[in-house]
């Protein structure tokens, strides 16, 4: 007898995994810091879609992945399970890691390479090379004093009773301003007064990996020599010198729109230089001497596969988390086997109900997690490092056992998404209320209400696609099935080519076109004229539209092509979908 194959969750999972793609293709167009590729056009608004996608897609692929697994073992056994997920989940996660990760761990100097041409070109445009330089008043405290670097400012302070670790904007404390000014006198005199030299912003950055950041090399030569830690990350994982990776775009944007600082491209660029070679010492003891040399390692495998001495999981980071879920999955069915609860369960998966225990459930681990955090950010947060993250791993497991609850009853598929349209609409609701409160950092208790807002926003979402794919999927398709299939391969082997891609398009520039409009708008009367600012707006928004489905036609067309002629009928494409044969 032939097992029932479930064509609309096949699909519902292919559509989580291809999202990742729309996902990764957003990154270079909203300023993502620690994103290899940036484009010249960029703009907060796509990051509305890609929070969205974001909230709902990995946790929407471990509950299909629950479900499916819970099939396996029911069908196939415990034995049969653990060689199955090894054969579908460890060996791609090693195979695609050892050939990717390279690529993507050295990505960083690729676009770096790919980008010293246009830099080249806009050096002599003092436009270009004067990123910005802002009107600021400076206030009369110490976070002010240090900014301007005055030596007789900061002593007044501190003897008239100023906090030498006290917080200004942004959490800066006066350290931190005289790092990202490139103050070394200012640094050298607070450090001499005790100024803590590994303090924390809002972001979780030191110092020096601010100093780092501007290639202020003065500052973190003295910052060293005073016994700053170059190893500590901030909020994003980055170090000192991961954060110097930055292109000239992102960099512009932190200095202009964040910090308010004037800044020269070309100086940041030379000062970098001379920073990784403080920072590329191995005795830090030697440095703070003045003695240390740069080091240079010949060991390929440490530099491409644990950059800064840790081993990052990139977008392979699900397989990994993965291979814990499903040995937690095993050890937790086989212990329910002595202790039946199917009435429990039943009601656990079929109740209309649901949500006043998944929500609740969800929420305990979201806030936990912080991934709706105090920065209010929306939706959970993603493994990078090798090391087991717990606290991620209890979210993710809470859709991952309710997917495998739901397998065994059949009134669970029937009725889950009978409500779809209510619960899509309701959804939309929930995020864009959480995007209100986004913005509203005065607001009590933003905290909570933003994670309960994406702890209720996911379900709805899951449960809204369940009846759209099983209204519009459960007969088998060719077509689908062929994209299901192919699904799996697009996701592991996507992020090398479409990094490469958004490098590609990422020179595309609308500033032709756009002083050609300006032109024609000056030439109309004064109505007409103040037009102009909101139509370059919605020009660039439609630009970066089109280079976005660029990325992604480009990056999935190739894929296709390569998986139906290169893939498919190989041991790899065995290895990720199982033997299939020209008839399938």
């Amino acid at each position: 007898m032939t097992a029932k194959r479930y064509h609309d969750l096949d699909a519902l999972r292919a559509f989580a995994m291809l999202l990742g793609i729309l996902l990764h293709g957003l990154l270079s167009f909203i300023g993502f810091p620690v994103w290899p590729a940036q484009d010249v056009n960029q703009s907060e608004l796509y990051a509305i879609p890609l929070i969205f996608i974001h909230g709902f897609r990995m946790s929407l692929f471990f509950f299909v992945s629950g479900f499916f697994t819970m099939m396996m073992w029911q069908r196939r056994g415990t034995g049969g399970l653990l060689i199955h997920r090894f054969k579908r989940i460890v060996l791609p996660f090693l195979v695609f890691g050892f050939l990717v990760f390279p690529m993507l761990n050295n990505m960083r100097a690729f676009a770096g390479w790919m980008g010293e041409g246009r830099e080249e070109r806009v050096s002599g445009s003092s436009e270009e090379k004067e990123a910005v330089a802002p009107k600021y008043e400076v206030p009369d405290d110490l976070g002010g004093a240090a900014r301007q670097g005055d030596l007789n400012a900061i002593e007044r302070h501190l003897e008239g009773g100023a906090e030498i670790d006290g917080k200004y904007d942004m959490d800066f404390t006066p350290l931190h301003w005289a790092a990202a000014m490139g103050e070394p006198r200012a640094i050298a005199l607070l450090a001499d007064k005790g100024a803590d030299l590994n303090s924390r912003d809002g972001h979780q950055s030191t110092p020096i990996l601010l100093a780092a950041f501007f290639g202020r090399s003065d500052c973190v030569r003295i910052l060293l020599e005073k016994g700053a830690d170059p190893e500590l990350a901030n909020k994003d994982g980055s170090r000192p010198l991961e954060a110097m990776k930055a292109g000239r775009e992102i960099t512009k944007w932190v200095a202009r729109d964040i910090l308010k600082i004037p800044m020269v491209w070309s100086e940041v660029r030379e000062g970098r230089k001379e920073v990784r070679k403080l920072l590329g010492v191995g005795d830090v003891q030697a440095v703070r001497s003045g003695e240390g040399k740069q080091m240079q390692t010949d060991d390929w495998f440490a530099r491409n596969y644990f950059p800064g001495g840790r081993f990052i999981t990139h977008h392979l980071w699900f397989l990994y988390d993965l291979v814990y879920l499903v040995l937690a999955f095993v050890l937790v069915a086989n212990l329910l086997k002595f202790v039946p609860m199917p009435k429990l369960a039943k009601w656990l998966a079929e109740s209309p109900l649901r949500l006043l225990w998944l929500v609740p459930l969800t929420y305990m681990a979201q806030y936990s997690m912080g991934g709706g955090g105090e920065d209010g950010l929306f939706g959970p947060s993603t493994t990078v490092w090798l090391e087991p993250d717990w606290i991620k791993l209890s979210y993710y497991g809470i859709f991952f056992g309710y997917g495998a609850l739901c397998f065994p009853h059949k009134g669970f598929h029937e009725k889950a998404g009978r409500f779809w349209p209510i619960h899509l609409f309701v959804s939309v609701i929930v995020f864009l209320t959480a995007l209100d409160l986004m913005e509203r950092t005065d607001l009590e208790f933003r905290y909570e209400i933003i994670s309960l807002c994406s702890a209720l926003f996911v379900w709805l979402l899951i449960f809204g696609l369940i009846g759209v794919f099983r209204k519009f999927f459960s007969v088998e398709s060719p077509e689908v099935r062929f994209v299901s299939d192919s699904a799996y391969w697009l996701y592991v082997a996507h992020l090398p080519l479409i990094q490469v891609v958004q490098i590609w398009v990422s020179e595309w520039s609308v500033t032709p076109l756009m002083v050609s409009i300006e032109t024609q708008f000056l030439n109309l009367d004064d109505a007409f004229a103040s037009l102009f600012p909101f139509v370059s707006e919605i020009i660039v928004l439609l630009f970066i539209l089109l280079k976005l489905f660029v990325v992604c036609f480009v990056t999935t067309a190739l894929l296709l092509f390569s998986y139906r002629y290169l893939i498919r009928y190989t041991p790899v494409g065995t290895m990720l979908n199982g033997k299939r044969t020209k008839t399938d």
